[in-house]
């Protein structure tokens, strides 16, 4: 097979790739050399950037690992989501235990006569007279007719009979308060676990209440501490019965340490000691099976510290309060996964050896020359979608911080910004949604460039098309026939025009090869998307333009208009 053969079939001649001459260029600036100079990037990595990961994870900005600590998640953070503050039970199940307050019907016959409701007093008794105080207090419902009846046949030990009957439970109110989103006095049964109460006050706050430090006072004193880990790992709480003006308290977040990676459980932790040892870490994660090293980001005396150490000698080693432990999978792979995708023949997957490269895994798939646009591929990288994503998560930030936290001098400034913060919020929180596709463009002038493939790259084999698509903020989006003469203007004008929302100065085309263009800059081809983005909802031209720019960015990540 000749090696540079993008397609081997008898019917159709071989097609020739040839190394380009010039850098390709992805949207999000990623650029591609090609030809010799690719072959020596790759084999000569410049000696001035970091070589180590540790070097890396050094020159990490500040920013980047705030913003990890502030988006962990607790351990532990969807144990309060309702489904502890919805418990209906009436407390008269078998296994409830009786408590002051609680009435019971008791009937009895034969050799003596009592038919009434009895109260349990405060002492846990209820008094049948002839028989005396009878302890019900501290009893499951289910053992209530027995007790009775015991006490009964002392006195009466023939011919007797004893019905009972927990007719209600009874309702405490209990207060609770401390780190919780909403601190309050909350009903429930005396019985009622410590998670129903919490639930009812909103839960603890992910940002400033601990998992690990909640106290139940009752008169003043601290009667017990829990420790939720407990429950989320092993379903165990103490047996605690609560009672009328029981407080449950939340403490202040413990010293957390972050895990992220491969684990089974990537959260932050608490812990209550000034440093947490590995082995503590690793028991709480649970490292996945191809976890082999951890990455360590410290701060100490003000700056960031990393160091990478294997997974064995990780064990070993303790953290401190607002470390972040990453673990890293850096087995050596033998062989990688490719996609295969669009107009092409066989299988959607290949396994070829690591650091194959494009031209190599090209000989290996066949494609009809009529049907497919062979020359216009591109591929689709994860590494590439994860960069985009945190482009515009930064950019989020940015609007965010920004507006979000402006102060008004006058009313009419307040009104105007609360607008503008609700504006923004609904934006973030639809752009929050998005997934970039990772386009990485490798074709320029229909030569292709012949880098090195990555684990579970995409190859996409674009299918000839004769059609424009237009889309975006038109009236009637819709494909139509391409014809040469025609440039974006009058395709936009054959799809009914812009539509009210529609920012004219942003069209884009989406070239068959992942390349997007300013339609102002190029013509429109065949196979061609046009796609025209909206106009920012708001008159505050500075405001305007953050989002436009998020809009684009959106636009290069996905080939999407996103509306607003």
């Amino acid at each position: 097979m000749p090696r540079n053969a993008f397609f081997n079939v008898s019917s159709y001649p071989c097609l020739i790739f040839r190394l380009a001459a010039s850098a390709c260029v992805i949207a999000t600036s990623i650029a591609v050399g090609a030809g010799s100079a690719w072959a020596q990037m790759v084999a000569e990595p410049d000696s001035a950037q970091p070589s180590t990961h540790s070097e890396v994870l050094e020159q990490q900005q500040p920013s980047q690992l705030d913003t990890i600590r502030r988006k962990a998640q607790p351990f532990g953070h969807s144990l309060f989501s309702g489904g502890f503050g919805t418990d209906e039970s009436s407390g008269l199940n078998a296994d409830y235990i009786v408590d002051a307050g609680d009435r019971v019907a008791v009937r009895i016959w034969g050799a003596a006569s009592f038919d009434a409701v009895q109260t349990v007093d405060g002492q846990g008794n209820i008094f049948i007279p002839e028989v005396g105080p009878v302890k019900l207090g501290g009893v499951a419902n289910k053992y209530i007719n027995s007790k009775v009846k015991k006490a009964v046949s002392r006195v009466y030990t023939n011919d007797v009979e004893v019905y009972t009957n927990l007719l209600t439970a009874q309702m405490i109110s209990v207060y609770v308060t401390g780190f919780v989103s909403k601190p309050g006095k909350f009903s429930g049964l005396s019985n009622g676990s410590l998670l129903n109460f919490v639930d009812r006050a909103g839960g603890i706050n992910p940002s400033s209440g601990s998992f690990r430090d909640i106290e139940v006072v009752r008169s003043g004193k601290t009667i017990a501490t829990v420790d939720l880990y407990d429950f989320i790992q092993y379903g165990k709480l103490p047996g605690l019965s609560l009672k009328e003006g029981d407080a449950i308290i939340v403490k202040p977040l413990l010293n957390t340490v972050i895990v992220q990676g491969e684990v089974a459980k990537p959260f932050r932790f608490e812990f209550s000691d000034q440093k947490i040892s590995g082995s503590q870490i690793v028991a709480l994660a649970t490292p996945k099976p191809g976890a082999t090293h951890v990455a360590i980001s410290r701060i100490e005396n003000g700056e960031t510290r990393s160091e990478y150490v294997p997974l064995e000698a990780f064990a070993d080693i303790t953290l401190g309060n607002g470390d972040i432990a990453a673990f890293r999978s850096d087995l050596v792979e033998r062989n990688i996964t490719v996609n295969i995708d669009g107009a092409h023949r066989g299988a959607s997957a290949l396994t070829v050896a690591q650091h194959a490269t494009l031209r190599e895994v090209l000989d290996l798939v066949e494609v009809d020359p009529e049907l497919s646009a062979f020359r216009r591929i591109y591929i689709k990288r994860k590494s590439v979608a994860e960069r985009q994503k945190r482009s515009i998560e930064e950019s989020l930030q940015r609007l965010e911080a920004e507006y979000l936290t402006a102060s008004s001098a006058t009313d009419n400034e307040s009104k105007i910004r609360a607008q503008e913060a609700k504006l923004i919020s609904d934006f973030v929180r639809k752009v929050s949604r998005i997934e970039p596709n990772g386009t990485l463009v490798v074709a320029s002038a229909g030569e292709v460039a012949d880098i090195i493939l990555e684990n579970d790259d995409t190859i996409y084999i674009p299918r000839k098309s004769p059609s424009v698509l237009v889309t975006g903020e038109v009236r009637l989006p819709r494909a139509f026939l391409w014809e040469r003469r025609l440039n974006a203007s009058e395709y936009i004008a054959m799809a009914g025009g812009y539509s009210n929302n529609a920012n004219k100065k942003s069209v884009l085309v989406v070239k068959q090869d992942g390349r997007i263009l300013d339609a102002g800059s190029t013509s429109v081809d065949a196979g061609d998307e046009l796609l025209v983005l909206p106009k920012a909802p708001t008159k505050n031209l500075q405001l305007a333009a953050s989002i436009t720019d998020i809009l684009y960015k959106i636009a290069v990540a996905t080939s999407v208009a996103l509306s607003i």
